[in-house]
């Protein structure tokens, strides 16, 4: 996509998503690929993955998955590496009795992920508030 598709696109996102919202991070979770929080209430997560994905389609943004596969959650750590599942789980366990977390979600970004070297590569492009 091209800057000025870019631009389009965040202006779409700043007029179509949801009101700031609160969530909660907790039941740490791990395998052998990483380490990751369970995020609730899905609701409002869902209802934002549904117009951003409706967003980047009417401007022919590339990549992103339906919305009735997102799982929302929130990734700690990823593994580049084989190695068994067993000792992350057996951390996470340990720090499953922490109590939730609140996030108080007021922006979305609109960002360029690549994935080289077994990493993932994140570069912000605009970061839109909701409203």
């Amino acid at each position: 996509m091209s800057p000025s598709d870019i631009d389009v696109l965040a202006e779409h996102v700043a007029k179509g998503t949801e009101p700031p919202f609160r969530l909660h991070a907790h039941a740490l979770a791990g395998s052998r690929g990483a380490l990751r929080l369970s995020l609730t209430p899905w609701a409002p997560l869902v209802r934002l993955h549904a117009a951003l994905t409706e967003i980047n389609t009417s401007v022919g943004a590339p990549g992103g998955k339906p919305t009735g596969g997102f799982r929302p959650h929130m990734g700690v750590a990823y593994n580049n590496r084989e190695r068994p599942a067993a000792p992350v789980v057996e951390v996470a366990t340990t720090l499953r009795q922490s109590a939730p977390v609140a996030l108080d979600v007021s922006t979305v970004e609109v960002v360029e992920l690549q994935r080289t070297d077994r990493a993932y590569r994140i570069r912000v492009l605009h970061r839109v508030p909701l409203k």
